[in-house]
């Protein structure tokens, strides 16, 4: 199944985490309306989450008989493949720029060339903090093949009212945790239930049902004409419409609550489904070559924005405002012109290279 309509969002969640982290202050983030759904950075990490277990279920789930054995060997190296190199660049590119300095201590590194610093509270954002959902990612990973194995034992009705009953449970512990005493901003416990993986599989896991149901034929009536593109545009003003009223609600109630979790995962989850399934102009816009290379390019723009960004600023002039909109537009293009060099010339090579070398080894 061909979804390349999709690949084209992961560049618009990407560029929400950009702006998040370098562009808050700058036209159009800088407009109040406007700023949750610019800067909704990490909450797009909850997106990317969905849409990866959607579309590994799309890769390798197959209906009933047709389920093929599991060649694990293949699979772990093509996960490898598909996200350490450029991850382990951006890392090389952090330790090189931290040497001699605090963030670049044995500890610190080895947790995050292993991708384990998501699990240790004080660890998560250190070296290149957008590391830490690839951390959880790779422990994504780790499960897959456990799921496949879950759905051949049992009824994907079962695994879905367990999904069902383990995003409840996080959003309630989540949002337990952080109305209680013991929570205070950026201590251990927020590092407990903003970045251990446990906290974000329930995003995964849905994702992975959908695109399941999808492959069992369940949710094609979402691809009718007449009711796809209309569903599709009110999913996604509801998804922005929440997150402009978050902070509002949680003043007028008293009670904190976060979309970083996955709160709001099933809307993403429902745009994702019914875009699969579009047949439209919508899609056929998205489909464009030069949408679908952004969206390809868009890990290497994630991933890679931390130590471009340092390199960006010792490079500018002393005359462009580094608050400007200016500095920050430049590196936008900057940003994703690397993004799209890497992803041709770095990121597929080598993924080319050690899938290749995998499939000759006896």
């Amino acid at each position: 199944m061909r979804i390349e309509q999709l690949t084209f969002t992961r560049y618009i969640a990407a560029l929400t985490v950009v702006f998040f982290h370098y562009g808050a202050t700058v036209f159009p983030a800088n407009l109040p309306w406007l700023n949750p759904i610019m800067t909704a950075g990490p909450i797009a990490v909850s997106y990317f989450y969905v849409l990866s277990g959607f579309i590994m279920a799309i890769a390798y789930y197959r209906a009933g008989e047709q389920q093929r054995p599991f060649d694990t060997r293949r699979y772990w190296w093509a996960r490898v493949a598909r996200i350490y190199p450029v991850y382990l660049l951006a890392l090389l590119l952090m330790i090189l720029a931290k040497y001699h300095s605090t963030g670049s201590e044995p500890l610190t590194v080895a947790l995050s060339l292993s991708m384990l610093q998501a699990w240790i509270p004080g660890y998560p954002l250190t070296l290149n903090a957008p590391g830490w959902s690839l951390s959880v990612e790779a422990f994504f990973y780790l499960c897959f093949p456990l799921l496949i194995l879950l759905v051949k034992r049992h009824h994907l009705t079962h695994l879905s009212i367990a999904a069902a009953g383990l995003w409840v449970v996080t959003q309630t512990g989540h949002t337990l945790l952080l109305n209680s005493e013991y929570y205070t901003p950026r201590g251990l416990l927020h590092d407990m239930i903003y970045y251990n993986p446990l906290m974000h599989l329930n995003t995964f896991l849905i994702g992975f049902i959908a695109g399941a149901w999808l492959q069992e034929g369940k949710l094609q009536r979402l691809a009718s004409p007449n009711l796809n593109t209309l569903a599709l545009l009110s999913v996604a003003l509801l998804a922005m419409a929440l997150l402009v009223v978050r902070q509002p609600l949680m003043t007028h109630s008293g009670i904190q609550f976060d979309y970083t979790n996955g709160l709001i995962a099933p809307l993403f989850l429902l745009f994702i489904v019914l875009l699969a399934l579009n047949t439209g102009k919508i899609s056929a816009l998205l489909q464009h070559p030069w949408l679908v290379l952004l969206g390809e390019a868009s890990f290497s723009l994630y991933i890679l924005q931390k130590p471009l960004h340092g390199i960006y600023e010792k490079l500018m002039p002393a005359s462009i405002d580094p608050a400007g909109m200016l500095h920050f537009y430049l590196f936008v293009i900057l940003l994703t012109l690397s993004a799209v060099f890497s992803y041709w010339f770095f990121e597929t090579p080598l993924r080319r290279f050690i899938n290749n070398f995998v499939n000759r080894a006896p």
